[in-house]
């Protein structure tokens, strides 16, 4: 049996849908039938290069985020990371942070998703082969937790579950959001939409959203925002001061940058008040800088962290917290737009931001 895969082949080019042959999986592994991958901002910015590494030769497997059915169970597996009990068929969402190398320093205090020994996936064209989500099947690799999915969560509520929502499920968390907090979020997308959402139940007051499409504005007054800013009816400064009004004059106690424009850490960072916290998801790729003065952080006690990706256990929370919430909150709506595997580049052309005005995309899915 064969199935699809996408590989990056050069920057800026086309995807291509190359077959392999399906592998069994080895001990300890899994292979999945892929029911839905989404596009995800890191897939756009691999596309266009923004990494500045080259590929190789072979080419990349491409895409990360989504939800599959266990085609294969490798031998000894029979449970998930909560120890449900797994068998094929049966849905699940695999964590794309590992244990890590189980030796270092980091791994030893938790710290998984900061691990320099981490696994990386390996050119496309080498065996399993299906080691990207834009394809008919992915290969788990022993070792890589994985969650089984309440039979009550439809596949587009948990296909953003294992980048977009546990992302800023954890910069929240790192960021020690809770009780009575002002929480400004910059940006609306997959990622704002759920951080507003999640915010809330964290126990958050106020949550000020900032975005410029009208439409994700809307979205996210419904998944929890009580103020959705359009960021072109306010110059900088004047947002800055905006946060100010709403909170009384404090300032926010978390900002999180989702969008991936430098010069947005210093906007967030005035907007906090004494003592909070920035947090930089969205600029995950080299190349950009912004000047800041340290002084203003020593005087005022503000923090400045970057957060990467999650902790493994945070995707059976985000499942807990779906399953909890999804008769108040639209996550179906998360996923604006589908395609068919075959039409991928269409599906990125769309996904692009400087088309986000025709085309307001908020999460892309691809199914097989």
């Amino acid at each position: 049996m064969r199935g699809r895969l996408a590989v990056l082949s050069a920057y800026k080019e086309p995807l291509e849908l190359r077959e392999y042959d399906v592998p069994d999986p080895d001990p300890g592994a899994i292979v999945l039938r892929v029911s839905q991958a989404a596009i995800c901002g890191s897939d756009l910015h691999m596309y266009r290069g923004d990494s500045k590494s080259p590929l190789p030769a072979s080419g990349r497997a491409m895409g990360h985020e989504g939800v599959g059915v266990i085609h294969k169970l490798g031998d000894g597996v029979t449970a998930d990371a909560f120890g449900a009990q797994l068998q094929e068929g049966d849905r699940i969402i695999h964590s794309i942070i590992t244990w890590g190398c189980q030796h270092c320093q980091l791994c030893l205090m938790g710290e998984h998703n900061l691990c320099t020994g981490k696994m990386t996936a390996p050119p496309a064209g080498v065996f399993p082969y299906f080691l990207g989500m834009f394809a008919d099947y992915y290969y788990v690799p022993p070792g890589m937790p994985v969650f089984k999915v309440p039979d009550s969560l439809a596949d587009e509520v948990v296909a953003p579950v294992n980048c977009a929502m546990g992302t800023v499920t954890q910069g929240l968390i790192s960021a020690g959001a809770g009780e009575g907090q002002n929480i400004v979020i910059q940006g609306a997308g997959g990622l704002g939409l759920m951080g507003a959402a999640m915010a809330k139940d964290m126990g958050a007051d106020q949550v000020i959203v900032f975005d410029r499409l009208e439409r994700r504005l809307e979205l996210a007054e419904e998944f929890g925002a009580d103020h959705a800013i359009n960021v072109d009816d306010y110059t900088s400064s004047q947002r800055v001061e905006l946060v100010r009004d709403l909170t009384r004059g404090r300032g926010a106690d978390i900002v999180l940058e989702l969008v991936g424009i430098a010069d947005l850490l210093i906007e967030g960072v005035a907007m906090l008040r004494n003592g909070g916290t920035f947090v930089e998801i969205g600029s995950a790729f080299p190349g950009h800088t912004v000047a800041l003065d340290p002084a203003s952080l020593v005087v005022s006690g503000k923090r400045i962290i970057g957060s990467p990706m999650y902790k493994p256990l945070v995707i059976g929370q985000v499942l807990d917290f779906l399953a909890r919430t999804q008769q108040i909150r639209p996550y179906h709506r998360l996923i604006s737009h589908r395609f068919d595997l075959a039409d991928i580049n269409e599906a990125f052309d769309q996904s692009e931001w400087q088309k986000a005005a025709e085309t307001p995309v908020i999460r892309a899915v691809l199914i097989p």
